[in-house]
């Protein structure tokens, strides 16, 4: 109970953090709020162990996957922006609600690069499935590109990296799995 704990107080604290990061960009800057959708495909990399603590896990099918969410972006300055994303990502049979919160910086013309860290929370219950939530709450680490296409379409790929040990999978037998994520995807601004 003690480890499960922890992990809420992490994610109390990361919450706190982002609202309070959201609320001063939103007044202290003469830049715009900017607000849309996203949506795209996921490739996810298990990666855990096996009963006799051997490498195991569980490559995705590339159109099983998906994700959708909001997006709220802060321009800091001329070639500076704060994003952060409420997304729901469908991942094998696991559901997963993620918050990430990002730097972005436009480096040439209409590419730009992301990065910073996620809070992943796993809402499924455990009686429906054939797995054992270790841990509801997890961290991840992304970094990706974006391509503008226009002033409202944005082209997204990006690379999860997970670091909690969040889950096991009673049936196919593989345990304290991480999860690694490829993405594609679009993001619409209004």
């Amino acid at each position: 109970m003690k480890c499960i704990k922890i992990n809420e107080n992490i994610g109390d604290k990361f919450l706190n953090v982002l609202f309070l990061l959201l609320t001063i960009l939103t007044y202290s800057q003469k830049y715009p709020l900017k607000y849309g959708i996203k949506a795209g495909w996921n490739y996810s990399n298990i990666n855990a162990i096996d009963e006799n603590g051997e490498p195991s896990g569980y490559l995705s099918d590339i159109i099983d996957e998906a994700y959708t969410g909001f997006v709220v972006e802060k321009q800091i300055s001329e070639k500076s922006y704060i994003q952060s994303n409420l997304l729901i990502s469908f991942t094998d049979r696991v559901t997963f609600l993620e918050l990430p919160v990002y730097y972005k910086y436009n480096f040439y013309k209409r590419f730009s690069l992301v990065a910073g860290p996620k809070l992943n929370y796993i809402p499924d219950s455990e009686e429906s499935q054939p797995y054992y939530f270790r841990r509801r709450f997890g961290i991840s680490g992304d970094i990706g590109l974006n391509y503008k296409i226009s002033n409202h379409f944005i082209l997204e790929g990006s690379f999860s990296k997970g670091f909690t040990k969040q889950y096991d999978d009673l049936v196919l037998t593989y345990y304290h799995a991480r999860r690694d994520v490829y993405r594609i995807g679009l993001i619409y601004f209004y």
